[in-house]
């Protein structure tokens, strides 16, 4: 005779909660994605061009490009960070939200 396998069983609504917290984090992850990328791609570029520009006018290079450069760095850090804690913060709500029985 074979062993006996205990099962557990789990109630609906757990299974729907998973399926939610489950959807709600990948809506989360490709919005907060997309955000990032455009907070990235703006704090980036933005001082980088901006030190180009100032160099090529004022005949100064590579001072305002290293100035941009670092001025770059420490706002993409910047935005990384705050990306991290609203997205912390919105899958806590979220979470929450969920375990309190709504959906929205």
């Amino acid at each position: 005779m074979g062993a006996k396998v205990k099962t557990t069983q789990v109630a609906p609504s757990d299974k729907i909660d998973d399926l939610l917290l489950k959807q709600a984090a990948k809506t989360q992850f490709f919005t907060s994605t997309a955000n990032l990328s455009w907070r990235l791609a703006i704090t980036i570029v933005v001082p980088l061009v901006g030190g180009v520009k100032l160099d090529e006018k004022f005949n100064s290079s590579p001072s305002w490009t290293l100035t941009g450069i670092f001025i770059a760095v420490a706002a993409g850090c910047a935005a990384v960070w705050a990306t991290v804690k609203e997205v912390n913060q919105e899958q806590a709500e979220t979470e929450a939200r969920i375990k309190k029985g709504g959906s929205n």
